[in-house]
């Protein structure tokens, strides 16, 4: 998060320039880099997806553990209360008993 702060940071100051002249050579010069489109470097570039896919990874597997936990919980009501397994979306009440 730091490191995204900073860079956020960092591109307000490069836009306070008066000048102008550096946005026109960044729109004249096409951007094929994308850390330059970012603009960044290309190692903070490479840090900032490095980032961003381990990020990714912790949201997957917490989701994919509250899905378990999910589950876990409905097979446990369904064996308790004594309740027939539903396999998909109901349309009418009676399909399920």
């Amino acid at each position: 998060m730091a490191f995204l702060m900073k860079s956020m940071i960092s591109n307000q100051v490069k836009n306070l320039g008066f000048g102008g002249g550096s946005e026109e050579n960044k729109e004249e010069g096409g951007a094929s880099d994308p850390a330059a489109a970012q603009g960044m470097t290309r190692e903070e570039y490479e840090e900032y997806q490095k980032q961003m896919i381990e990020e990714k990874m912790e949201r997957d597997a917490a989701f994919t553990q509250k899905k378990a936990e999910r589950a876990c919980l409905r097979v446990h009501l369904r064996e308790k209360y004594r309740l027939p397994k539903c396999t998909g979306i109901c349309m009418s009440p009676s399909c399920c008993r």
